[in-house]
């Protein structure tokens, strides 16, 4: 059953433009049941020696508690934006939200990261050198400009679709890059999504069968979702029961969503949140779900009651009610992120890093901060 789809993850959305840089919305990814586990792929990536050779399969990240998801979230992204450039998502604060979302399971106990995105957070936070970022960036080895010049941005090489660099949006001729002709590079499916192209940019979307999209409905797993005539969907196999449905309400328009991993007993789908001591309390897919905000972007008044948008967003009410911050900024070794009104700062030193530069990275977007390479 094809159902309409209002609007997904909005805070995560960036506008699709020919000589603009999109940034598409939060989740969104290929099917992930054509993705090789990163360890299969590369036995050689930073995280393969010693949870798969060991024998104990992919890190459980609901074993650590919050304080450690936070740690490894601020590692991981710190060094994704040091050896990646900021682009995309891969910017401080916006990683930052991603990244507690995979790895803090108090916060988010109803949409446990899974699949491919879960191997490639699993690969980011044991990271050590920008070599390892690269490893988990780029499962297939590094993407060259060779012959691409100019300000531009494109999808990996798809050569072997079970097991290639297709999912992950490069760039070229941006400040900030890697030296040489390497490209700086957006791993999609770290968000739940794919690549795709339209002549010279490219973003993370839906589906890698191009930008555009006539229909929002569940295909399988994966939630398409058009906006503008394009396709910024997710891919609900990377996260809670893995599900994609549709959920028919008798006092709104119907709206498909991934599906929760709840115990809390089921209830009347609806598109509006409750807060509680900052945790928002949700029903988009049928099941009672709830979110920490407090715990997730790190500061009280992060709750507000309204209705979800999209109506299976249950983590748009996760922004805080009076922003402390509008933009990035550096203060000396010291940067800050900025995602959803709440400043993530992080000392670049301390992460082994150099000092936080401002980088401009996607056309027509401002800088973002990030720490040097080391």
């Amino acid at each position: 059953m094809r159902l309409r789809v209002a609007v997904w993850f909005a805070s995560a959305v960036g506008s699709i433009a020919l000589g603009a840089a999109l940034v598409a919305c939060f989740d969104l990814f290929h099917s992930t049941s054509d993705i090789l586990p990163l360890c299969l792929v590369d036995g050689q990536a930073p995280r393969c020696g010693n949870s798969f050779d060991a024998g104990e399969g992919p890190t459980d990240f609901c074993a650590w508690s919050p304080t450690q998801a936070r740690r490894n979230a601020e590692h991981a992204c710190a060094w994704l934006g040091a050896c990646e450039t900021p682009m995309g998502r891969n910017a401080f604060g916006t990683c930052m939200v991603q990244a507690l979302l995979a790895y803090d399971c108090s916060a988010n106990p109803d949409h446990r990261s899974r699949g491919t995105a879960h191997d490639s957070w699993d690969c980011l936070w044991q990271t050590k050198a920008c070599a390892d970022v690269d490893k988990c960036v780029f499962p297939k080895g590094p993407q060259s400009c060779a012959g691409g010049g100019g300000n531009s941005t494109a999808c990996g090489t798809a050569a072997d679709p079970t097991a290639s660099n297709f999912s992950v949006r490069i760039a070229c001729g941006q400040s900030g890059a890697p030296s040489g002709s390497r490209a700086s590079g957006e791993n999609c499916s770290l968000w739940g999504q794919t690549c795709a192209a339209a002549g010279t940019v490219a973003a993370c979307a839906g589906s890698d069968a191009g930008l555009a999209c006539s229909q929002d409905e569940c295909f399988g797993s994966t939630l398409h979702w058009c906006t503008g005539g394009r396709d910024v969907g997710i891919d609900c196999a990377s996260n809670g029961a893995q599900q994609c449905g549709g959920f028919p309400s008798a006092n709104s328009a119907s709206w498909v969503a991934c599906v929760a991993e709840s115990d809390a007993g089921a209830c009347e789908p609806d598109a509006s949140a409750t807060c509680s001591n900052g945790t928002a309390v949700s029903c988009p897919s049928g099941v009672l779900e709830r979110i920490d905000c407090q715990d997730l972007l790190g500061m009280s008044n992060a709750c507000s009651p309204v209705r979800l948008e999209p109506p299976f967003d249950w983590t748009s009410p996760c922004i805080a009610t009076a922003a402390k911050c509008a933009s990035d900024s550096c203060d000396a070794g010291t940067i800050t992120g900025c995602a959803r009104g709440a400043p993530f700062p992080l000392d670049c030193a301390a992460q082994g890093l150099g000092a936080c530069r401002m980088v401009t990275t996607d056309i027509a977007a401002p800088p973002n901060a990030a720490c040097s390479p080391p």
